[in-house]
């Protein structure tokens, strides 16, 4: 293999297909010095004829005549096949030899002047007529097959192209076939370039080109920027000296075109706030007629859940979602699943919260919060939110896009000789629904009563998952909750090491619900036993960078 990559190829026949015809009488007298057949059409053809070349018509290759005004002319099986089969694989020798196939060694092709016809601002019609395509089929099959083929594709080429065959008496070195090949793929890219930049200035009328770009806005987070002057200006960024603002992509509900029924502008920390409690209060809503509770409540601070809970009483929820971190609720943002009344608007009246977000509110209650002039109230279903969109961040000169993490993990693996409780399993599930929007690593503590579901500490964004064990029991404890004997711990990821089981353990906590995956499991598996805890594998990691 390696002798017939460094030989010589005999050039014995060539495919002569030009639109240039600059110094083509050259190249046919130097292909007729050394006795390489010519296989020609179109107007390439006539050029040999009436300067006295001979060559064979491609129809006498393929069969076919040429048609349709120019348009077919080499595109054919036969073409193709001699170009591309391979001169060193016995079963492509046998093949071609069984359908007559000829080698075809050199093709000296040039296209149809796209790039020309583009610069003159021709009509559309001129445009199309001027994208070649047997040309480009014809140069990508000789430039795939450099080791049995040379293909030129301009008449700079040329003088090289002869001096080499003049001095080897017929033959074109390895090295030249690939510097060709390589010169030739380059062409082909920056011809389909040229014609995709056309045809976006050119391809559509104004009229179309309208609702391409309504498309486009309507499915922006495809696009790898934002222009400043299509969005509406926030009062500031993240911080007081950073620009910021909001591009809506849809009509309809969401948060980006909720309008607040009472309290100032929402800032781009509340945007970030209120969209993280609407998606978690959305995805604990999906559970609420598997679980048997349909009134929920989820506080969000800085990204992260500092309250949740789910039972049949907005009131209780609000109470109890609160009771997980009052210190982290002061200054958050909350999300109800159902409408917001005067009960919960007078618990409310004493507490600094930032934004109130539910279905709706009463007159009571608006009347209520009307005392509070800053309190931004938002109308807004969280079950109504689209969960399958795509998520996009910018990174240094690019953009990364995903999926939302929108599943709903209902199949688990008991992993564990003492088996999971069924009574708990519902408490897994509302509990896999929370932790999965806390900033990983992240371990949450989860209870549940005659009320319904709660949690009662977690720890999060942490280097090391230890630390957001320790987090979550100690938030526990702070809050009271000084029996974790039947709580619930939930892991966003595996467990690298029996160490957070043997820590969790030692303050109590025998359920545990984990993704599963490390190549520690068995460890941590054989702990759970020892100890005497029960384990469920999940199967589905939920990271949240």
């Amino acid at each position: 293999m390696e002798k017939f990559k460094t030989n010589h190829l005999k050039i014995k026949r060539a495919l002569v297909s030009v639109t240039d015809k600059s110094d083509l009488a050259q190249i046919a007298a130097v292909l007729s010095k050394y006795d390489i057949e010519i296989i020609s059409s179109g107007g390439t053809g006539k050029f040999l004829t009436d300067n006295g070349y001979q060559f064979t018509p491609v129809q006498d290759l393929t069969g076919n005549p040429e048609v349709f005004g120019g348009r077919m002319k080499t595109l054919s099986f036969q073409i193709s096949s001699a170009l591309l089969f391979r001169r060193n694989h016995s079963d492509d020798l046998n093949q071609a030899e069984q359908l007559k196939i000829l080698p075809i060694d050199l093709v000296i092709c040039n296209l149809y002047p796209f790039q020309k016809i583009a610069a003159e601002n021709k009509p559309l019609e001129d445009l199309v007529e001027n994208i070649d395509i047997g040309g480009p089929t014809m140069i990508r099959c000789a430039a795939k097959n450099f080791e049995s083929v040379l293909v030129i594709t301009s008449p700079e080429q040329y003088p090289s192209f002869i001096e080499e065959l003049n001095k080897t008496k017929g033959s074109i070195s390895y090295f030249k076939r690939k510097k060709n090949s390589l010169e030739a793929f380059k062409l082909m890219a920056n011809y389909e370039i040229a014609i995709v930049k056309k045809f976006e200035k050119s391809l559509f009328t104004d009229e179309e080109q309208q609702v391409l770009d309504i498309e486009q806005n309507n499915n922006l987070q495809f696009r790898t920027y934002i222009d400043s002057d299509k969005g509406e200006a926030l009062r500031y960024g993240e911080n007081p000296h950073q620009k910021a603002i909001i591009v809506k992509t849809k009509d309809g509900d969401s948060l980006a075109n909720a309008t607040p029924l009472q309290g100032k502008d929402l800032s781009y920390n509340n945007y970030l706030d209120a969209d993280a409690a609407l998606r978690c209060c959305h995805d604990i809503s999906i559970l609420n007629q598997e679980l048997g509770f349909n009134k929920s409540v989820v506080i969000v601070k800085h990204l992260n859940p500092c309250g949740a809970a789910m039972t049949g009483c907005l009131i209780t929820s609000l109470e109890k979602a609160w009771a997980a971190d009052p210190i982290s609720s002061f200054g958050s943002i909350m999300a109800f699943s159902d409408i917001v009344t005067d009960k919960e608007a007078i618990w409310l009246s004493d507490k600094f919260i930032e934004v109130l977000i539910a279905p709706d509110f009463t007159a009571e209650a608006m009347d209520i919060f009307s005392k509070k002039k800053n309190l931004r109230v938002l109308q807004l279903d969280p079950s109504s939110i689209d969960m399958n969109h795509k998520i996009m961040r910018t990174i240094d000169g690019g953009v990364i896009i995903q999926d939302e993490d929108s599943v709903v993990d209902k199949e688990f693996e008991n992993v564990t000789k003492i088996k999971f409780p069924d009574i708990k399993v519902a408490l897994a599930k509302f509990g896999i629904m929370i932790t999965k929007h806390f900033k990983s690593n992240a371990i949450a503590l989860f209870n549940r009563d005659q009320d319904g579901l709660y949690l009662i500490g977690a720890g999060m964004g942490n280097p090391n998952r230890l630390i957001s064990t320790m987090q979550a029991i100690d938030k526990a404890r702070e809050n009271g909750h000084t029996d974790l004997t039947d709580s619930v711990l939930v892991s966003d990821a595996f467990f690298p090491f029996k160490d957070n089981i043997q820590m969790a353990n030692k303050e109590g906590v025998r359920f545990i619900v984990q993704p599963g995956g490390s190549i520690k499991d068995k460890d941590v598996i054989s702990c759970c036993d020892d100890i005497k805890a029960s384990m469920l594998f999940t199967g589905r990691r939920h990271f949240r960078h």
